[in-house]
């Protein structure tokens, strides 16, 4: 049997997609919360996806049909199709924060003198493309943008050094639990990246060492989010929460700079490249749910209609930009957390009503 991915694929996904996505907005939002202990705030978060992910990993040894499979096994057709149209709103409504920071980062950086949403075309574009392939395509990007995200965050990171004042951080747990869980709390949009393993269950062979090996690359791509986290407030301290784009602002003061102009931009531009990917990884999936509900008989009329919605929350409503932000950020971090970890735990910890050992094929 032909699996469309593979685990070491699986392991590469959280390097690549996991910590690039949190390098813009996040670092602010934490910053304003709970000060010098917003990398404890991304602690909190990590440590959850990853019981989350230990979960989920149980049932990827178990079962070797999909997750849609599993739910009808357990709670029938109507159930199944019910949980995924909620993982559809899940993922559409995740995938809002990062088109817009996106979108945002590219027309005031790169952009500054005639910002025009033309200049985001290409992206959507490129997010139809993607959802119009078959789940394999999630492997062949992972196994290329592993490296480009390496690459970059190392030297972003090594060239931030000289600025770093690791005291600033202390004394840590300054703010108390109070700020801490709120700030965990308001990070939720940005986190959660475990419940795409959910529809990876069934879709690759489990090996003596998949274990070991999807659990590397989950804590490889936490430790990234931990370093970037501390490093930010180290540089900012009381200024941090003002500076919006944490991915750019980082490097900015290295005298390196000052003499040779931004090299920066290399890593900046790696990063860049593969968070465009990482803010379409929401959107894939939404297509991916729906599909599999609906079951099209054009396939790419789904992608359509998903980023149309996306067009208009993101580019034509971009008046109510700060509502939408502080609704996801503020109020839905419930939901958030429900789909993301709350359900995936007891989806996976439910005792099979019928034993699923038939091999499946995407």
């Amino acid at each position: 049997m032909k699996y469309p991915l593979k685990t070491r694929q699986i392991a590469l996904f959280f390097i690549a997609f996991l910590p690039t996505i949190k390098f813009f907005m996040l670092p602010s939002v934490l910053s304003k919360t709970a000060s010098e202990d917003m990398w404890i705030c991304s602690v909190f978060n990590l440590l959850l996806d990853g019981i989350t992910l230990s979960v989920i990993l149980i049932a990827c040894k178990r079962y070797k049909c999909d997750f849609y499979t599993l739910l009808e096994s357990h709670f029938g057709k109507t159930v199944a199709r019910i949980v995924f149209i909620l993982y559809f709103i899940y993922f559409l409504m995740k995938s809002v924060l990062p088109t817009i920071e996106q979108k945002d980062y590219i027309e005031t950086t790169l952009y500054v003198t005639m910002p025009n949403n033309l200049y985001f075309v290409p992206f959507f574009l490129l997010a139809f493309f993607i959802a119009c392939k078959k789940l394999n395509v999630i492997a062949r990007i992972s196994d290329v943008l592993w490296i480009v995200t390496l690459i970059g965050v190392v030297i972003l990171l090594v060239m931030s050094t000289s600025n770093v004042d690791l005291t600033n951080v202390l004394p840590i747990y300054a703010n108390g639990t109070k700020k801490i869980v709120t700030g965990s709390y308001f990070a939720l949009s940005w986190f959660g990246d475990c419940a795409y393993l959910l529809f990876f269950i069934g879709n690759f062979k489990w090996e003596n060492k998949s274990r070991l090996k999807i659990t590397m690359g989950f804590l490889i791509g936490a430790f990234i989010v931990i370093v970037f986290m501390i490093f930010f407030y180290s540089v900012f301290t009381s200024i941090a929460f003002r500076e919006q784009f944490a991915l750019t602002e980082i490097t900015k003061y290295t005298t390196v700079i000052n003499n040779t102009g931004r090299i920066d931009y290399l890593g900046i531009m790696m990063v860049i490249f593969t968070d465009m990917f990482s803010a379409i990884l929401p959107y894939y999936f939404a297509v991916h749910v729906l599909d599999r509900v609906l079951v099209p008989k054009r396939k790419w009329l789904l992608p359509l209609i998903v980023a149309c919605v996306l067009i208009i929350i993101t580019v034509l409503l971009t008046e109510f930009t700060h509502t939408i932000e502080k609704f996801s950020v503020v109020y839905a971090g419930w939901f958030y957390l429900t789909m993301a970890n709350v359900l995936p735990i007891i989806f996976c910890l439910i005792p099979p009503k019928e034993k699923y050992n038939e091999e499946y094929q995407n």
